[in-house]
């Protein structure tokens, strides 16, 4: 996949901005708060239909203005594709080829790879954190977890509404527990699902995830593993059935509690994953400059293993990663991206960062305040 060009229109500080792409690396450069970052969303947002910043719609749109658009050209195998995306303050409209598709759908046709601060942080941030590390990971593993996500959040939100009316006063008990018991099944079957699609695709990844610490670390000899846990029982090995039958148990546990919260206690929503580092818990066993170590190591498998399954490279986004990491994490990255034939975007306030690149298709842009400066 390659992005040709991109339109922003109100999009977050760009008014009207129109940009061609190179196929290979595009760095964005400029001072801090200049919106370098707002390109690495609206690239990702256009393709993947939600943004991997923690935003509403109405953070994007620029004030003054009732909504933004997105417009990208895209070529991969040899096709075109028009894809957009119209934001407004409490809906959104992507579209491919003038036609309406959902985010499950443009996530299936289109692979991306972000790399940002708040990921390198995410082993000793909360566990939604890791939870989106591997739920991105999940639809690099496999396309279809792409619809499976999707399904497992509508049903999630669904049961929630009912567990929230229900302290609310607007259902009775008899009402609520009717609603719960229809809802169920299904809860259940998406939960075990999902949760067996995460476990199973860690255990896939583990191979690439090792070569690729041994690589940035420069160790032969370290050990990385996974463990995936639920209510502190780790379930990496647990067969689909047993997830099922484990869940149902909890649901069960957790019964009154939900009620009383008002909210859903039990499903993938609540997991965590803990990475070991020579089986020790990274989270605190590790320096932070090993458990960056670890989520780069993570990303660069799930990007080897994307090429593996669908025999191309996701496009990779940097958003100023290389300032994140020490001398030797910075050489062995910058190493690994001159290796892999894919597009590259690169967010940084380094001037002198693309003398680093040995490649002719290189294109450097300036921002400031919004506008491109070349």
């Amino acid at each position: 996949m390659i992005f040709k060009n991109i339109r922003l229109v109100n999009f977050r500080n760009y008014q009207d901005v129109n940009m061609s792409f190179s196929p290979r690396v595009n760095v964005f450069i400029g001072e801090n708060g200049q919106g370098k970052t707002n390109l690495l969303e609206a690239l990702y947002l256009v393709t993947q239909g939600e943004s991997f910043r923690y935003s509403s719609n109405s953070t994007i749109i620029q004030k003054s203005y009732e909504q933004s658009i997105i417009q990208s050209l895209l070529t991969q195998e040899d096709l075109v594709y028009k894809i957009q995306l119209g934001l407004a303050k409490t809906k959104k409209l992507q579209t491919l080829n003038g036609k309406k598709i959902t985010s499950a759908d443009a996530k299936k046709m289109f692979s991306c790879v972000i790399f940002c601060p708040e990921s390198l942080s995410s082993i000793k941030e909360g566990a939604e954190h890791r939870r989106s590390l591997i739920d991105e990971m999940l639809i690099t593993f496999d396309k279809r977890n792409s619809n499976l996500l999707a399904d497992y959040r509508k049903i999630l939100k669904t049961r929630n509404k009912v567990l929230k009316n229900n302290v609310l006063g607007v259902f009775d008990l008899p009402t609520t527990l009717n609603l719960l018991e229809s809802l169920k099944a299904e809860f259940v079957r998406l939960a075990a699902e999902l949760t067996f699609a995460r476990t199973y695709a860690l255990i896939g990844l583990l191979g690439e995830f090792n070569s690729a610490m041994q690589y940035i670390s420069t160790n032969p000899n370290v050990d990385i593993s996974v463990e995936y846990l639920v209510s502190d029982r780790n379930l990496l090995s647990a067969t689909k059935s047993e997830i099922k039958f484990y869940l149902e148990k909890r649901m069960s546990e957790l019964h009154d509690a939900e009620l009383t919260a008002g909210t859903s206690l039990v499903g993938p929503h609540k997991h965590d994953i803990v990475f070991l580092y020579d089986q020790n818990d990274s989270r605190f066993f590790c320096s932070q400059g090993q458990q960056r170590a670890i989520i780069l190591s993570f990303k660069i498998a799930q990007i080897v293993y994307h090429r593996k399954a669908y025999g191309t490279y996701p496009v990779l986004m940097l958003d100023d990663v290389l300032s994140e990491l020490d001398n030797s994490k910075k050489d062995a990255l910058i190493s690994f991206l001159h290796e892999i034939n894919t597009q590259i975007f690169i967010t940084t306030t380094d001037f002198s960062l693309p003398n680093i690149f040995s490649l002719e298709q290189l294109s450097v842009v300036r921002i400031k305040d919004g506008i491109i400066l070349d």
